[in-house]
């Protein structure tokens, strides 16, 4: 198939990524001891840094070992050599994990189009993958409905306006709504407003929304995350009668129907970004699931 040979192509032509030897130069926030419990990595989404996760991972970090992380070219990371596109960003990852000296499995967790992200590298590379959970996920399943690709279209616009606003020198007002839509603690608050006005992240962050679309079939393509992966599920709506809402759920709850240990767990009245604050508990809830699942790897 034509798309497989392009994924191919891909992760052969991804950018060179430091040698253990080499500093890595993405910005990563880790918190927590080790434990025999997998590490968590927490991958945002369209228009995220590592700020998005400041009220989650002091509650994650209490039993283990948590990271966030900026991708490349976004937050506090420097731009990187590669592309924006699904493939790239999972190299990107794993570069990263080998340069934390994560050689065990590790839970990622995505939040809305990091959710790709995470079921990407999944695909790519399982036997790293200790868990995964999709918090109001965007993944390779949307591609079956119209209703979301059509959503999904109407994302990538409001990314061309919000690179736009920056171009003009306009971002602060899109800026000061975001961040306040996220209630973070000041100093995230300040490096997330920081992020949403500068020019270069938010053409960076424009990219990525664009790429998310077409990279919905790599995953697919790739066989997707074996089904020995435990999943969680976090589907969050304030309307959930709305077919939207409900197109989106069908959607969401999709990784976890083919997993053979799952939880799907119903947010009700949660907003697309309150899990990562108010909503927390779900995370929080789902993370311990999977860290309390037996590790057949550990002391070996």
């Amino acid at each position: 198939m034509l798309l497989a040979a392009a994924v191919s192509t891909a992760v052969l032509a991804a950018p060179r990524l430091p040698t253990d030897a080499e500093p890595h130069p993405l910005h990563v926030d880790c918190r927590g001891e080790r434990t025999n419990a997998p590490t968590v990595i927490l991958e945002s989404g369209a228009f995220g840094t590592s700020a998005d996760w400041d009220r989650v991972l002091p509650d994650l970090a209490r039993a283990g070992r948590v990271c966030a992380y900026d991708r490349a070219g976004v937050g506090d990371s420097p731009p990187r050599a590669g592309g924006e596109d699904v493939v790239s960003i999972a190299h990107e990852l794993r570069g990263l994990l080998d340069a934390l000296g994560e050689t065990r499995p590790v839970i990622l967790v995505g939040h809305s189009n990091g959710a790709l992200y995470a079921e990407t590298f999944a695909a790519m590379w399982p036997e790293r993958v200790a868990g995964l959970v999709y918090v109001n996920g965007v993944g390779s399943d949307d591609l079956d409905s119209r209703a979301l690709l059509g959503d999904l279209a109407g994302e990538r616009q409001i990314a061309d306006l919000a690179a736009e606003t920056g171009d003009l020198g306009l971002a602060r007002p899109f800026a000061r709504m975001a961040v306040s839509a996220e209630h973070l603690s000041p100093n995230a608050a300040a490096r997330k407003f920081r992020f949403l006005t500068n020019v270069r992240g938010l053409r960076v962050a424009r990219d990525e929304d664009r790429a998310i679309v077409p990279g919905l079939a790599i995953p697919r393509e790739l066989g997707g995350p074996p089904p020995s992966i435990p999943v969680v599920v976090i589907v969050g709506a304030t309307q959930p009668r709305m077919d939207i809402a409900r197109a989106w759920r069908m959607a969401e709850i999709a990784p976890a129907n083919r997993a053979r240990l799952s939880l799907t767990l119903d947010a009700v009245g949660a907003t697309h970004v309150s899990p990562l604050a108010r909503d927390r508990a779900w995370i929080v809830a789902a993370v311990d699931w999977l860290r309390s699942l037996p590790r057949p790897d550990v002391g070996h």
